[in-house]
């Protein structure tokens, strides 16, 4: 019988995956693109060796990506392995610095998927519209309070001087939404802010 995990999804949850496959097969086609322009000989194999290791490193972060088996997850375990996942895929190679600080928070599996979601596509927009594709340093701080899980995302970039609204932004309110929550960007000297807040439990 074929697997119905993921099945009826809503539209915002499909767009969000296929937003992602498609900027990370992007960024694959990019590197093998490189290599094949490069030189050849041991080079050009050590080249297309990288890309390779690339591509497993896409794999194994959409399978973090990937709903929890499990009726409830320890919200802190999870969005580890998220962010350890995301860190060898992209943000080593571009010198960027994943600081991870959480509490441990148990969460329904469906609630702790979408969560993931969310926080998965606030690190990728930090790294690409905060810091501009530049080194530097994301935090991700998740925390319990009064009922809610808290979760901040920041950077050390440059902010723009007013945020304007994209995909990316669209899709966590979007994940957000669903799980009764809201979230807000705030921008500054010293980079871009996002606060994601949404109730642990439904109807909380």
């Amino acid at each position: 019988m074929a697997s119905t995990r993921g099945a009826g999804l809503p539209l915002h949850l499909v767009e969000e995956i296929n937003h992602r496959v498609v900027n990370e097969y992007a960024e694959a086609i990019s590197g093998l693109s490189l290599a094949a322009t490069g030189p050849v000989g041991g080079d050009l194999r050590q080249a297309l060796r990288q890309a390779a290791d690339r591509l497993h490193a896409h794999a194994e972060n959409h399978r973090a990506l990937l709903p929890p088996m499990e009726a409830r997850v320890n919200l802190a375990d999870y969005v580890g392995r998220l962010c350890a996942a995301f860190s060898r895929a992209t943000l080593a190679e571009r010198r960027v610095g994943l600081v991870l600080e959480t509490d441990d928070v148990w969460l329904a599996s469906d609630r702790a998927w979408r969560l993931g979601l969310a926080v998965a596509e606030l690190i990728r927009n930090a790294a690409r519209h905060g810091l501009h594709g530049r080194a530097g340093v994301i935090w991700v701080q998740v925390t319990r309070s009064c009922g809610d899980v808290v979760c901040l995302v920041s950077d050390d970039g440059i902010a723009p001087a007013r945020l304007a609204p994209g995909r990316g932004m669209a899709l966590v309110q979007a994940l957000v939404g669903e799980l009764g929550g809201a979230v807000e960007w705030r921008s500054g000297d010293s980079g871009c802010l996002a606060c994601l807040r949404v109730p642990a439990e439904l109807g909380a």
